[in-house]
């Protein structure tokens, strides 16, 4: 298993270094990369970050944890998140989240994010990447049945 780490950390460093340049303004968009390349950003990943863009690793770590929407664990399970924005929760967000708690099973996993800032769409529902607004509980289901097929 170490093996595997090391030719990862190997190719996402020359994979860095040949399509981002080395500057501070393109910590987002590594971040996002890497995210996309493994579906979650591996902690060891962060490191190497902060090496190709020269900035501290803990400003690395700080900006990776301030958006609700990189994650940090493999989900192998179709993920929905619902926004806890107040015009979200308070427009539906929580009775979609509370159900939706209820009625699936360990094949769906439901979490709450941050505010999704779209609050005259509320209330906000994020599958598996992909925002859905004005969701109710049934419109969420049935995209969750859509993407199971």
């Amino acid at each position: 298993m170490a093996v595997v780490i090391i030719l990862e950390r190997k190719e996402l460093r020359s994979i860095l270094t040949s399509s981002f340049p080395r500057e501070k303004t393109y910590l987002l968009p590594v971040l996002h990369y890497i995210q996309d390349e493994f579906d979650f950003i591996p902690e060891w990943a962060l490191q190497i970050v902060s090496w190709h863009l020269r900035v501290p690793a803990s400003e690395v770590y700080g900006a990776a944890t301030s958006y609700s929407d990189i994650r940090f664990v493999s989900n192998d399970n179709q993920t929905v998140r619902v926004c806890s924005g107040l015009s979200c929760w308070y427009m539906g967000g929580k009775g979609i989240y509370d159900q939706l708690c209820s009625d699936v099973g360990n094949e769906v996993c439901v979490e709450v994010t941050n505010c999704a800032f779209t609050c005259s769409m509320a209330p906000l529902v994020e599958i598996s990447g992909q925002w859905f607004s004005r969701s109710t509980v049934q419109s969420v289901l049935n995209q969750i049945l859509r993407r199971s097929d």
